[in-house]
């Protein structure tokens, strides 16, 4: 896990690969998205990816970070599931080339995420201002980049949180819906070599 700032608190939670921590003025220490993208200015969560290195070989496996961040000053509610997911809800991941071609992310689930259980609140995670929420995946870089080169890594976070599947009081909570526009990051870009030749003696 990664810290964003001195004074940021990471959370133990349910799930080993999820973050919680405070946003703060450093970043992590190799790529990270700069700035986030929202389809609309009134949405005050964006999304922060970042990687745990620069430079990878075809051998090596990669650590992806993606994390919602409250930049508003209010409260904000989100699912506490985040998951990474080939395009099923939650956070997708898309890979291009330095030409801009669309890599294929097959290895990743398209499993929908079921409802909560009626009358559960537990899957609400309380997102105050200035903290991030998010979860990492390892990836064998391998299986998802063909050959040496550049490529950028973009996340997009779409909640599948139904109004009409949760309970009445929570309805109208300031929190993702699966009505609400997706979240996009900004690209991360990454380099990856071909594995070091051994030296004949």
């Amino acid at each position: 896990m990664v810290l964003l700032s001195s004074f940021g608190r990471i959370y133990a939670l349910i799930l080993p690969a999820i973050l919680l921590f405070q946003a703060g003025d450093n970043t992590a220490p190799y790529r990270v998205s700069q700035q986030a993208l929202v389809s609309t200015e009134a949405l005050p969560v964006s999304l922060v990816i970042w990687t745990d290195r620069a430079n990878y070989s075809l051998r090596d496996a990669m650590k992806v970070n993606g994390a919602l961040q409250n930049n508003g000053h209010g409260p904000w509610y989100i699912d506490r599931r985040i998951a990474w997911t080939g395009g099923a809800g939650g956070l997708q991941l898309e890979i291009r080339n330095e030409q801009g071609k669309i890599l294929p992310a097959s290895y990743l689930s398209d499993v929908l995420m079921p409802p909560p259980p009626e009358g559960d609140k537990s899957f609400f995670i309380l997102l105050e201002p200035g903290f991030l929420y998010g979860s990492y995946m390892h990836l064998k870089v391998k299986d998802f980049f063909p050959k040496p080169g550049r490529y950028s890594l973009r996340v997009t976070y779409k909640s599948w949180l139904i109004k009409e599947t949760v309970a009445p009081q929570l309805r109208n909570l300031p929190a993702l819906w699966v009505d609400s526009p997706e979240i996009i990051s900004e690209p991360v870009w990454i380099e990856v070599t071909s594995p070091a030749k051994r030296v004949r003696r």
